[in-house]
């Protein structure tokens, strides 16, 4: 692609992106209130999931600096309910799925 090209592929997309904003701008605050809801439910299921002590303290241990092995050790957990945990912990996008798991939410 040369650089004529480019510059009139940048020019489109800018047009592009401001006849978008009004309609961004307009649709905003009931995208942000969806955008609330799932949050809310999200944190819901993760409070849901590590309601009991041995799972909450699985979950106070995620920090991305500890394995999901030493997460088990450290929380006596068994291996086995850990996985499952994490399993449904990723699914539900909570943890970044690394060798060292790491949150995206934070619950009280």
């Amino acid at each position: 692609m040369s650089s004529g090209d480019r510059s009139e592929t940048d020019l489109l997309l800018r047009d592009i992106r401001d006849l978008l904003l009004p309609i961004a701008d307009h649709y905003r605050d009931e995208y942000e209130e969806r955008l609330a809801v799932r949050l809310r439910a999200k944190t819901a299921r993760v409070l849901e999931l590590v309601s009991r002590p041995k799972r909450r303290a699985a979950w106070d241990l995620i920090d991305g600096l500890r394995t999901q092995r030493e997460i088990s050790r450290e929380s006596t957990l068994d291996e086995g309910s850990t996985s499952k945990l994490f399993k449904a912990l990723r699914e539900l996008g909570a943890i970044v799925d690394t060798p060292n798991p790491v949150k995206t939410l934070e619950i009280d």
